[in-house]
């Protein structure tokens, strides 16, 4: 198989099910920006997911009238990912981007994440957390 590689919606199962998987768990938390988050969840879907080979990258679709958290761009957030066929866990990372819910990004250290590689487990999630407010 070559890469990249776009799924559009409908195809991807085992990465959009884990990706509905994992949402829920990385907005989670008692910051205010996590309670927004997961309002905007509420509303989203998955569109297209990139294969890069090496893992994916998933967009968020978020209703553009869906309320924003501040600061509008972050990334964070973390899981390890048990995939069948590779001996060491994955990992994931969130991104916020205008305020919004943006990409989902999952990779691996070695091997490579087809379109149809299988998740066993997902363990130690820590939710995204905005970055610290500068005075000034």
């Amino acid at each position: 198989m070559s890469y990249p590689r776009t799924l559009l919606p409908g195809e991807g199962a085992h990465i959009r099910a884990l990706a509905k998987r994992l949402l829920p768990l990385l907005v989670a938390g008692d910051h205010p920006a996590s309670s927004i988050l997961r309002e905007q969840l509420s509303g989203a879907r998955i569109g297209t997911i990139e294969l890069s080979g090496k893992g994916f990258f998933a967009d968020i679709e978020v209703a553009a009238d869906a309320p924003r958290v501040v600061p509008p761009n972050f990334a964070g957030g973390h899981a390890n990912i048990q995939l069948d066929g590779l001996p060491i866990e994955a990992g994931c990372v969130l991104f916020i981007r205008g305020g919004h819910l943006s990409m989902l990004e999952g990779y691996t250290y070695v091997g490579v994440w087809e379109e149809d590689t299988i998740v066993l487990g997902v363990s130690d999630v820590f939710p995204i957390q905005p970055p610290s407010e500068q005075a000034g």
